[in-house]
């Protein structure tokens, strides 16, 4: 999105007419099949990652034919369940012998017979169960004085860590085992209602991971938290980061193996309206990373365990109006899918904020009360009469149906217009999103050299009365597409023969020595970035900005005495938000790259942070 200082001073300046930085110009996208895309080592498109459904195997109420469609007919992998061990936990007793305790000897019987109960059946074959993210309300298992949720409580530490550690033990298989687990959902907004503080979560953390790892010392499962359901981290000057995402990291981070935020588009739980898509995205997660990084000396995995978007308005609910509705939240799937998936090396799992046949909902009148009429917004399977039918939500899987494959690199001149290129076998698959607010024309260039015998282009239209998903074959590849607000184009190519990449693009991010650093007037700011890997490529800075709207975005940035050029446009549109927070990528010339890159930064005008600056390193070699 432009800096809409810089539109408006086009507009009044020359009316109708704009000069090259103000110019709407078509896109190019320019794709190098000859080249793979090595993310931090990651160079193939890991579909368990992302086509992910909110949803668990021992969901009761999804029928043997939905979780065959789900699984075969979308392709898509189980992602999260939230529910399992509030069950679980309300049927074990507490210990006779150690008051306040949870009877372990009634657990591991238990879930012997669980486990029997599972063996066979393929819903619960380890290739599905280990994808799994599972996690439980802080509701039923925050440590608290009077907690009845369970027979023993829990109402400490101890006691709720012993329940969580033996039903990671005993319920599982070391096969069938999930590899995540998160400690609580969304938490630190449930502190007034369970009595208890963010800091209180957090050391309930602690106690938690060192006794899971206690009683599963050579499991491979990985501990994390908080969860965050409100990552307004700049809000109040960056006080709201300061009290929650950094005093989580501090007090719960040694012993977390990954951190976990949920990023919504609209208004999540609290905080102002923030489209959360493209650059805010990106800021939240280097500035996680850039801490972690300082902090342990290493950027630990993060997981986004919900995103979507959520749109508190009552109106337009009821059928036909609604299908609007999910047009525009499929936008927000995809737009933010899109960013995830230049991360594959920093995030272990991504979980839009899809359920499966969510039977929960109906009548539930905590604020998801589902009827056939007015059905939730975030089920796949809606309820209509006896059955369930799948609902629009479906086509964010069938979007990227088939697509799989080696990373190939694709270059694009404008960062609302996002893509992906993988390479698999004799199919080629270029998939395009436009999170810009008004439809773009790309140019695409690159693929005269590849053997192509049939093209297809898929696309999935969102901002109009219905989502719409099409398919049509075409007569070759096209020199240019139009992509429409919110949408996803895929060109399928089929080719004569496989096309061999000829050398790597390993991307490497640096993080800086320093981070969260005050804006002050014709003040420098500096970062240091060591151990920058040598060799022939490019790079790019990733600047976190945030500041107030009518503030500068365009510092002048300088590495050994040389000016940089930083654009005046990033990814997302912000101009909701009360501040700008984002990131702002800057180009790096090769030759000013070195061992240790130093970095200044000089704005005009005071106030704000630069939360983070990363140093993305590009560099090539010999496949």
């Amino acid at each position: 999105m432009k800096n809409t200082n810089l539109l408006t001073i086009c507009g009044l300046i020359l009316g109708t007419a704009s000069p090259a930085f103000c110019d709407d110009h078509a896109v190019s996208i320019d794709l190098v099949p000859d080249e793979v895309r090595s993310i931090g080592g990651i160079t193939t498109l890991e579909r368990e990652k992302y086509l992910v459904i909110h949803a668990t195997p021992d969901e009761s109420d999804m029928s043997e034919e939905i979780v065959s469609y789900i699984l075969n007919d979308l392709g898509a992998y189980y992602g999260r369940d939230g529910g399992i061990q509030t069950g679980r936990l309300q049927t074990v007793p507490a210990d006779p012998d150690r008051p306040g305790m949870p009877d372990t000897a009634y657990m591991a019987q238990e879930g012997k017979q669980w486990i029997a109960e599972r063996a066979g059946n393929p819903r619960f074959a380890p290739e599905h169960m280990r994808e799994v993210v599972l996690c439980t309300h802080p509701e039923y298992m925050v440590a608290r004085e009077g907690n009845d949720s369970a027979a023993f409580g829990p109402e400490t530490f101890e006691s709720a860590a012993e329940f969580v550690a033996n039903f990671l033990k005993h319920y599982y298989t070391d096969e069938t085992r999930p590899q995540y687990y998160e400690v609580f959902n969304e938490p630190f907004i449930k502190t007034e209602k369970t009595g208890t503080t963010a800091r209180h979560m957090a050391e309930q953390h602690v106690v938690a991971a060192r006794r899971i790892r206690e009683l599963l010392p050579n499991d491979d499962i990985m501990i994390g938290g908080y969860s965050a359901a409100w990552a307004e981290v700049e809000a109040r000057n960056f006080e709201h980061w300061n009290g929650w995402q950094k005093m989580f990291m501090d007090v719960a981070g040694d012993e977390m193996d990954f951190f976990s935020t949920h990023l919504y588009d609209g208004i999540n739980v609290k905080g102002t309206h923030a489209e959360r898509t493209g650059s805010n995205t990106e800021a939240i997660l280097d500035l996680i990373d850039s801490y972690s990084f300082i902090k342990f000396g290493v950027a630990k995995p993060q997981a986004i365990t919900e995103y979507g978007r959520i749109n508190k308005s009552p109106e337009n609910k009821v059928w036909p109006d609604r299908l609007r509705r999910m047009g525009i939240l499929l936008a927000s799937f995809n737009g933010m899918m899109m960013t995830y998936m230049d991360h594959p090396d920093r995030l272990i799992k991504t979980v839009p904020y899809i359920l499966g046949v969510g039977s929960w909902t109906y009548g539930n009148p905590a604020n998801m009360t589902s009827t056939e009429e007015v059905p939730n917004s975030f089920l796949l399977f809606r309820r209509a009469g006896d059955n369930y039918v799948p609902t629009e939500l479906e086509k964010f899987y069938l979007v990227w149906k088939g697509i799989d494959g080696e990373r190939r690199v694709l270059h694009s001149d404008d960062p609302d217009l996002r893509g992906h290129y993988f390479a698999d076998g004799l199919r080629h698959s270029v998939v395009l999103h436009n999170m810009d607010d008004r439809p773009r024309t790309v140019k695409l260039s690159g693929l005269d050299d590849v053997d192509i015998t049939k093209t297809a282009l898929r696309s999935l239209q969102t901002h109009g009365e219905i989502p719409l998903l099409t398919e049509r074959t075409l007569f070759g590849v096209p020199e240019e597409l139009e992509l429409q607000v919110g949408e996803t184009a895929v060109l399928l190519l089929d080719l004569r023969k496989e096309h061999a990449a000829k050398q790597v693009r390993l991307e490497t991010r640096v993080y800086a020595t320093d981070y969260l650093q005050a804006i002050e007037a014709d003040q420098d700011i500096s970062f240091t970035f060591n151990d920058v890997p040598g060799g022939e490529g490019d790079g790019v800075l990733r600047l976190a900005i945030g500041r107030e709207q009518d503030k500068s975005l365009q510092p002048q940035v300088t590495i050994g005495g040389k000016e940089l050029v930083v654009p005046t446009d990033w990814a997302g549109d912000q101009r909701d938000r009360k501040l700008f927070f984002g990131v702002i990528e800057v180009p790096v010339p090769s030759d000013l790259l070195t061992p240790t890159t130093e970095v200044q930064l000089r704005f005009p005008d005071t106030g704000g942070k630069v939360a983070s600056a990363v140093l993305q390193v590009n560099r090539l070699s010999a496949n």
